[in-house]
């Protein structure tokens, strides 16, 4: 068995029996990560938006919703070229929409690195494309993006995003939902975390960006997963050695920012995912994830999609802990 470069984000900390915030300052600089896999992230962001494009982009079709997500994309505009000079750059030429076709009244464009797709910027090329802005952002970052923005009553609701890449979530269903119905299948999110997430968004102002790990583990390879296909018992029976070969670690590097003149939150998700063989070698993150999967309540450990193999994995991690004692 080979064993690669550990992953960049393991959030397990051994202790899976609670819900936890697990909020940390951002520093505003970092809000966007870049990887080694941009390019192809960013490929497969493109097919998406051509192949299952009302699956991936939605938004209410409102002022508030189409502002808000211009000023992420006029932020996103900013920062990139900024910060990753090296890799963003913005021309002065006509747009290029999802099919390719060149249109006439887009004065800038985003070039990236390495991506054949240039990404229309600012109002005109909404109103030459008809792209609205959550896609535009999108397109630009292996983030995906939601914007959420307060009702009349100060619920916070999903008014719009461009998402992906999911993790057993189905985004169009979620679309309008305030934070408890986006939450709802979540098992003990009412009880633990309902009240004081509400409060941390009327909290949260332009300075004080925050950012969080989530993680799970899948037995499908795929970035777009709004559900699981239960891949793994329609494979099994599996040897015990061959369970790595079938399963990844996923995680969530979630970042949750207030944009300063709308007063929109804009929460951007970067999904990782790495082969189980990744921590084959180390002991400590092997036994950490294990004891994290242990503690895990059953309705949690359920709403995760691990009936079909969290126990397989459990016994996999067994076998590795005494093969490296």
């Amino acid at each position: 068995m080979t064993h690669g470069d550990l992953p960049e984000h393991l959030p397990f900390d051994g202790d899976a029996s609670r819900l936890k915030m697990g909020l940390r300052p951002l520093d505003q600089s970092e809000w966007v990560e870049l990887g080694d896999r941009l390019g192809a992230d960013l490929r497969e962001k493109r097919r998406l938006l051509t192949d299952r494009h009302d699956d991936v982009v939605r938004f209410i079709d409102d002022d508030r919703a189409r502002v808000a997500s211009q000023e992420l994309l006029d932020r996103l505009v900013a920062h990139l070229p900024a910060r990753f000079p090296d890799t963003y750059s913005i021309v002065d030429r006509a747009g290029v929409d999802r099919s390719g076709v060149d249109r006439a009244g887009v004065d800038r464009a985003m070039v990236i690195d390495g991506i054949d797709w240039s990404v229309p910027l600012g109002r005109p090329a909404v109103d030459a494309l008809g792209v609205h802005p959550v896609e535009s952002a999108g397109c630009l970052t292996q983030e995906d993006w939601c914007v959420m923005a307060p009702d009349d009553a100060g619920r916070w609701r999903l008014v719009a995003a461009s998402v992906c890449f999911p993790t057993r979530w189905v985004m169009p269903d979620k679309l309008g939902q305030d934070l408890w119905d986006l939450h709802a299948p979540v098992a003990h999110y009412d009880v633990e975390l309902g009240r004081p997430v509400d409060s941390f968004f009327d909290r949260l102002t332009p300075a004080t960006g925050k950012w969080r790990t989530n993680w799970n583990v899948v037995d499908d390879p795929e970035l777009f997963q709004p559900r699981s296909r239960g891949q793994f018992a329609s494979t099994g029976p599996h040897a015990v050695e061959d369970v790595p070969e079938l399963v990844w670690l996923r995680a969530e590097r979630q970042t949750l920012v207030r944009l300063p003149e709308t007063g929109a939150i804009v929460f951007g998700i970067r999904v990782h995912q790495d082969p189980l063989t990744s921590i084959a070698g180390s002991p400590e993150i092997l036994d950490r994830l294990a004891s994290s999967l242990r503690t895990m309540r059953p309705d949690t450990w359920t709403y995760k999609s691990l009936d079909g193999y969290g126990h397989e994995v459990l016994a996999w991690i067994d076998h590795r802990l005494a093969a490296l004692a």
